[in-house]
């Protein structure tokens, strides 16, 4: 399992909850015409009641209790067609639990981020977000999978309702899960091939949830290299090579997965003429090796 739980920021509770609050508060009281029918005014009154178990509830963090006075308030509103309070409660309902989800994450309350982003999903089934904090705590609680699950939800209803943002994060966060396993089975110097089948697992379920990054793509190289694979090594690096974007430092790994595969291929001149490209950063010291004993 990686750490990296990067999410959105939302505003805080006491400034833009306070103004709903206060709209709210204004909309409960300008309904005169109930007045003069006793059971809509008892209605009323267990509205304002809801509203207000909500909100002390809300600010002692009793969220339990906030999201079940907030669902009656709801169901009241709309009995009572107060629109304009509907439509302030829906808010609540479609943005606190986000809010409280991301910071149920900063403190790495888990469990109680869950809680929240389950509530997001049966309040905003179409806000790619809830799914992605949801993955989020399920990974962090070692629920790895059903974590994964909820990410590709998360990018399934991102794709239908435009959110690229979501869409993007939690791509990232699928394939540095596997990525991570793939370093990690390959991090010994020289790899086996037992290794390298562990690499090749966890890239070929990564491509169930999300299409391969060149960063994925240097891994599965390393792996088929490990294996002895030296063409299909040759071929997956470069399909990395034409994905990626960062400097000439970083595409040296590719370069150098290609010359040392080439090498083994005995193609010695070809191999000699990619080492020159892999004398970068990380891999300068591994390919001028190569260019001084076996390029001369």
């Amino acid at each position: 399992m990686t750490s990296n739980n990067q999410h959105l920021t939302v505003s805080r509770f006491p400034g833009v909850l306070h103004a709903l609050i206060l709209a709210l508060v204004l909309s409960l009281g300008a309904a005169p015409a109930l007045a003069q029918n006793g059971d809509k005014a008892a209605k009323m009154e267990e509205l304002k009641s809801s509203y207000a178990g909500f909100q002390k509830a809300a600010k002692s963090d009793d969220y339990e209790t906030a999201y079940s006075q907030l669902e009656t308030a709801i169901s009241l509103a709309e009995e009572l067609e107060q629109s304009n309070a509907l439509g302030q409660l829906r808010q609540f309902q479609q943005n606190l639990p986000t809010k409280w989800g991301n910071t149920a994450l900063e403190n790495e309350n888990y469990q109680q981020a869950l809680f929240h982003f389950n509530h997001g999903v049966d309040y905003s089934s179409q806000d790619a977000y809830v799914y992605y904090g949801k993955g989020l705590a399920l990974v962090n609680m070692d629920s790895t999978s059903a974590g994964l699950d909820a990410m590709r939800e998360a990018i399934s209803v991102g794709e239908n309702t435009g959110n690229t943002r979501v869409v993007e994060i939690a791509t990232e966060r699928i394939r540095d899960e596997f990525v991570s396993r793939a370093s990690q089975a390959l991090s010994k110097q020289n790899p086996s091939e037992s290794d390298a089948n562990t690499a090749l697992e966890a890239l070929d379920t990564m491509r169930q949830y999300v299409d391969p990054s060149a960063k994925s793509l240097f891994y599965r190289s390393s792996a088929l290299f490990a294996k002895g694979q030296y063409q299909q090594a040759i071929s997956t690096a470069e399909e990395g090579l034409s994905m990626h974007q960062g400097s000439r430092s970083d595409a040296a790994k590719y370069y150098f997965i290609i010359g040392e595969s080439q090498f083994r291929l005995g193609d010695t001149a070809t191999a000699c003429q990619t080492f020159q490209d892999a004398a970068f950063g990380d891999y300068k010291a591994r390919a001028e090796h190569y260019l001084e004993n076996e390029c001369q």
